[in-house]
């Protein structure tokens, strides 16, 4: 891709974009306005349910190819993936990330940057530093991006969320020890995507690897949140 994008995705792992982002990103390709995803990992370290017995490289190669499709499904564009690993993102060199990530942002030139906030979601490590490294990179480029929308759940919601995190026993070596408290409620944007999510969950089955049928809560298959940083 040589044009400029509306919207840049920078997360972690193949399927972060789905679970996070595939209702924001069919909203705004139905209004015309392109989104490109940036993927630190290649997602080696995930659990394969459909229990085969794959090596990392496999498994690797297996998850870049379902984030391409469910890319597709939700009509943006995979434009790179890291070799960063899988579940120590927060040991690399953090400068030497947040430059590779400036270089995605000097190039697409988005007046939107989509990642995490500061609790990740869910806590996992990999997802605090590239949320951090996004915001980071954003303030170093020469390019001018004019708002960072941090994904987030709710205040109001983060008992289910928790309690869902429980469930599927996620709390495990990848993921930060830390209350998740969510974000205040009127401190986010909430965007209606309930005309979307039956492509969203188009979108969550394309990662075959990791599907679950509970992977996204009915809130999330509702709304998607954003807490925004307009600069």
């Amino acid at each position: 891709m040589s044009q400029n994008l509306y919207a840049l995705a920078i997360l972690a792992h193949p399927d972060d974009e789905a679970f996070l982002l595939a209702g924001t990103c069919l909203k705004f390709a139905a209004e015309g306005k392109s989104v490109g995803v940036v993927c630190a990992t290649r997602g080696e370290k995930g659990a394969d349910r459909l229990n085969r017995a794959l090596t990392e490289e496999q498994m690797a190669e297996i998850r870049t190819d379902e984030m391409e499709s469910a890319c597709r499904i939700i009509g943006c564009h995979c434009v790179k993936f890291g070799n960063y690993p899988d579940g120590s993102l927060d040991a690399v060199n953090f400068d030497q990330l947040t430059q590779e990530v400036a270089q995605e942002i000097e190039q697409y030139q988005p007046k939107i940057i989509l990642t995490f906030g500061p609790e990740g979601i869910s806590g996992h490590r990999d997802h605090i530093t590239i949320g951090r490294a996004a915001e980071a990179a954003t303030k170093q480029t020469r390019h001018t991006v004019e708002e960072i929308w941090l994904a987030s759940i709710p205040a109001s919601a983060i008992g289910q969320f928790n309690e869902h995190l429980t469930s599927r026993k996620v709390h495990h070596g990848h993921f930060k020890q830390q209350e998740l408290l969510g974000v205040p409620d009127d401190q986010l944007l909430k965007i209606d995507i309930t005309k979307y999510a039956k492509q969203k969950h188009e979108a969550l089955k394309a990662h075959q690897s990791q599907y679950l049928p509970d992977f996204v809560l009915d809130f999330l298959q509702k709304y998607e949140y954003f807490e925004q940083i307009k600069l």
